[in-house]
């Protein structure tokens, strides 16, 4: 049987029919010529012959191929059927599209984090190295060898501190002789090239940098645009400046990628070559960090000596300063443990020659080896828990949506028992009609999974805004590829096998003669409905235990992020404007730099609505460490912060003084030495003393290993003249430490990149386009960055809290509107199933408060049973998410008592409706119904 045949299946019946009709019509001409009356004579001819219908099956069935035709034929008499209950379908799609939709959605962000590659020549090949060690309070400890270090080192449960970055001998080490590797290379984003001031044909902007190693490019077989790539000639100090650009600064600053070769662009005031354009697929070996630029790794000496602490030469020799980050090629045939096994015992044998004493030796960095086929890890730690708790949100969000649909399939099923009883009379079996439902059921799913990959495409973009904060995806970047989709159906299929197999199951359980009759006996009629309604309530208990453990999570969000909101700042975030300058990489220098802010900072005092103007080395919410500080006496303390401002930054932030002045202007180079410290450094620093014209001693940081009595190690001696309220310091959620606040124009530090606060009287964006006016005319090569309101930028450091919050909150809602209409569904259909016994009751006198009890009463069963089951599930699993939590327990016994209150507000309202409708039942007509 071809496809052809298959497809015209009504045309060949008909022709069949027609022939077999010409036979009969001969039979019974034949019957009538022997005397037999017309009735007689058909009814003679039709035993002779048989049943057309029997006789065009058999023939149909010895031409056919069963499995296709079938299939087809289920399809499209599945399609006639639905179509015939617009309603119905309309609401399983929709429900399905939304389950499907959320779980495409977040597995493509999934994919993008675990499954996605780098787009180089045979990523699986790539291998990242790392070490871990026991775990220490920070690098640079005395029993640790890792003294100082340009990057970050995480804890990890098993390995204890872990880190993938490391001294430059290193990568030589391996570079020079690595028998398990094809290739070895490095990386890095120190200070110097992170944020680069770029100036392209006369213009001035800021890029993302990287600093390579010679072998990078050739290591990851990148292929350029244009031009040619970064060459191991070209990584060496005393080089050419060099430099590679991404394909996208290419188009968007030099016109076409392949005009971009040999063009001159200057890099932090310094002359640079553009020599090549990296492919526009290529974003580096971090998905977190797309780079703009590439430089040349020795490139960072120059870079380096524009400003304060800057990278030097020596510091490639410093076997104790972990720095660049390395990457390698397995040789063919070399598997990733095997090159771990060869490394590791060299690794050791080298970082013991580092070490200064017993206990350095004795907590030595172990060197492990890590798949580098989707390069680091770095964003899988920023987005893979919140990602994996919203996987089972949206899981549980389809197991809802899939025993809705359930419930919805039988109830449907029961006005379907005649059909399907007539089906199984006429000879079709129990699983022939079971394989329909269920192509039903399958067909129902796969149009509610298209249009829920149609939502998942708005679901993306959405959810990279959500995830990435005010940076709109901070790197994590997700699409609709093959595996996704591959999931979507496979979540379509199962999903309509699942909410398809139990009705199907018991809609073919019937009595055929009752079924056909439409009678059943009480006893049949009681044992019937008792089976259906114990299998929707089944579902329907299912739906509000997964409501309430969705409810509670998403109450924890909520008041975490309420908590967060509502925490006590110490400053005003109202009406204050933040942006950034770096005048060092546009050429300037000390001292001249420090009348350049200033000047600047009058100038934007001076704006129409600008009520105060300062700044400062970086933003309160942003703060981290800094140089050491002590009192007269005592050591440094590690957990003493400072922060270089400029006049008036208490006043133009609004943190009150509690004593002593705010800074102004005389406080500059030449001036006396001063500082003002916050309640926290008083009370640690001078316990029930007056901090007022105490001394502090800021040190240099080479220095430390010298006796803190020696003043000629101070770099700093200053006298306190102010102490202020604390204020936040280094995010929301962090413990306010106790921190120095110093004019930034005293000599030390020399300032560099610096953080302006401008108090408006208005909106605080409204002053963005003065500010760079004002910029501009003091020099144009200077970018103005970063820039957004004080509240944007508490928002964006609380951007995660606010994304769980958002959408476990719309989750839950969508959970609990699901649940809802399932729960009306099922009572409504109880109530249609009582109707004769409703109207009996009625016609004997029961009241209709008595009537809306009796289903209330099931209703209240229901929520007990699903909340009996959710609530010691909540409080477990509710530990999950603690991690996540602020000012919250995870056993929020609040929380808890509101979950339940909505549930059980909205199931009421669910089961009232059918409720009242039972009992405006008129007792006559329930009776004539019946």
């Amino acid at each position: 049987m071809n496809l052809k045949r298959l497809l015209w299946r009504s045309r060949e019946d008909a022709e069949l029919s027609q022939e077999l009709e010409s036979h009969i019509q001969h039979e019974i001409d034949d019957n009538l010529a022997r005397g037999m009356n017309p009735q007689e004579a058909r009814r003679q001819a039709y035993i002779k012959l048989g049943n057309p219908v029997v006789i065009r099956e058999r023939v149909w069935e010895a031409n056919r191929m069963a499995v296709p035709e079938d299939l087809w034929r289920d399809l499209r008499y599945a399609v006639r059927t639905l179509m015939r209950t617009p309603g119905f379908t309309c609401v399983v799609v929709l429900v399905m599209a939304l389950g499907i939709g959320a779980n495409t959605s977040i597995f493509s962000f999934l994919d993008s984090l675990l499954l996605r590659s780098l787009p180089v020549s045979d990523p699986s090949s790539l291998v990242v190295l790392n070490w871990h060690a026991k775990s220490v309070r920070s690098p640079g400890q005395q029993d640790f060898v890792v003294e100082s270090m340009s990057g970050t080192t995480d804890d990890d449960p098993k390995l204890g501190m872990t880190g993938g970055i490391f001294p430059y001998p290193v990568f030589e080490l391996l570079e020079k002789n690595h028998p398990m590797f094809s290739d070895v290379f490095a990386y890095c984003k120190s200070r110097e090239v992170r944020t680069l001031n770029v100036v392209v044909r006369g213009h001035a902007q800021l890029a993302g940098g990287e600093l390579v190693s010679g072998t990078y490019f050739r290591g990851l077989g990148v292929v350029p645009a244009a031009g040619r790539l970064i060459a191991p000639d070209d990584d060496r100090i005393g080089a050419l400046p060099v430099a590679i650009i991404s394909h996208a600064f290419a188009e968007k600053y030099l016109g076409k990628a392949a005009n971009a070769a040999e063009q001159p662009i200057v890099i932090n005031n310094l002359p640079f070559s553009v020599v090549g354009v990296a492919p526009a697929e290529f974003f580096g070996v971090d998905p977190s960090m797309a780079p703009d630029i590439y430089l040349p790794m020795h490139t960072n000496v120059i870079l380096g000596a524009q400003i304060p602490f800057g990278f030097t030469a020596s510091d490639y020799l410093d076997a104790n300063y972990y720095w660049v980050e390395v990457m390698a090629r397995l040789r063919p045939g070399v598997t990733l443990r095997q090159a771990e096994g060869a490394l590791a015992p060299r690794f050791q044998q080298w970082v013991a020659t580092t070490t200064h004493g017993e206990a350095e030796r004795s907590n030595l960095p172990a060197l492990y080896l890590q798949e580098g086929a989707s390069g680091l890890d770095t964003l899988r730690r920023r987005y893979s828990k919140p990602l994996y708790l919203l996987m089972i949100l949206v899981g549980l969000i389809l197991a809802i949506a899939c025993s809705n649909v359930a419930n919805l399939m039988l109830s449907r099923a029961a006005s379907r028992k005649r059909e399907i009883a007539l089906r199984l009379s006429q000879g079709a079996s129990r699983l022939r009609v079971i394989r329909q439902l269920l192509t039903e059921s399958v067909l129902l799913s796969l149009v509610g999974g298209l249009v829920g990959v149609l939502l998942a495409v708005w679901g993306i973009r959405v959810l990279t805004v959500l995830l990435g904060g005010t940076s709109g995806g901070g790197g994590l970047q997700a699409e609709l590829n093959w595996r996704v989709l591959v999931l979507s159906v496979s979540l379509a299929l199962l999903s309509g096998v699942l909410f398809g197999l139990a009705p199907a199951l018991q809609s073919t359980n019937l009595n055929l003669v009752a079924a056909l009759k439409e009678t059943q006996s009480i006893k049949a009629r009681v044992r019937h409905s008792f089976w259906n309604a114990r299998g929707t309530d089944v579902l329907v208990v299912g739906q509000i235990a997964i409501s309430v453990v969705m409810l509670v999570a998403a109450g924890l969000f909520v008041r975490t992020l309420s908590n967060l909101q509502s925490v006590d700042l110490g400053f005003n975030r109202d009406n204050l404007l933040l942006f950034q300058l770096n005048a060092r990489q546009s050429g300037h220098k000390d001292p001249e730099i420090n009348r350049f802010y200033g000047h600047l900072r009058e100038c934007f005092a001076a704006i129409p609505g600008v009520q105060e103007a300062s700044l400062a080395d970086t933003s309160l919410i942003e703060a981290g460490d800094g140089l050491p500080i002590s009192v007269p006496g005592k050591l440094p303390n590690d957990d003493f912060r400072f922060m270089p401002v400029g006049p008036r930054f208490l006043t133009t932030m609004q943190i009150p003084l509690l004593a002593g002045r705010d800074f102004g202007d005389a406080d500059r180079s030449g001036s006396q030495a001063v500082a003002i410290v916050n309640e926290e450094f008083a009370r640690v620093a001078f316990p029930g003393e007056n901090p007022i014209g105490r001394h502090l001693y800021m040190w240099k940081e080479s220095e430390l290993s010298r006796p803190w009595t020696d003043k000629n190690n101070v770099a700093r001696d200053m006298e306190i003249v102010g102490a202020a309220k604390n204020a936040n310091y280094g995010g929301v959620k962090q413990r306010i430490p106790p921190v120095v606040y110093l004019p930034y124009d005293q000599g030390y530090p020399e300032p560099t990149e610096m953080v302006f606060a401008l108090r408006t009287s208005g909106l605080p964006l409204s002053y963005a386009d003065s500010v760079r006016e004002i910029v501009h005319q003091m020099d144009q090569r200077l970018p103005v960055s970063e820039v957004r309101t004080q509240r944007a930028e508490i928002d964006a450091s609380m951007h995660q809290e606010i994304m769980l919050a958002q959408l476990c909150s719309a989750f839950a809602a969508l959970a609990l509107t699901i649940t809802c209409v399932g729960l009306y569904g099922t009572i409504s259909y109880k109530v249609a199933q009582r109707t004769g016994e409703i109207g009996i009751r009625m016609a004997l006198g029961a009241l209709r408060g008595k009537v809306v009890w009796m289903v209330l009463r099931e209703v209240f069963v229901l929520v007990a049973l699903g909340l009996a089951i959710s609530i010691p599930v909540a409080l477990v699993t509710s530990r999950l998410v603690s991690s996540f939590l602020f000012g919250i327990k995870a056993n929020d016994p609040l929380t808890l008592t509101c979950a339940v209150v909505i549930l059980v507000s909205t199931a009421l309202l669910a089961g009232g409706i059918p409720a009242k409708r039972a009992a405006c039942v008129e007792p006559m007509s329930a009776l004539r119904h019946e």
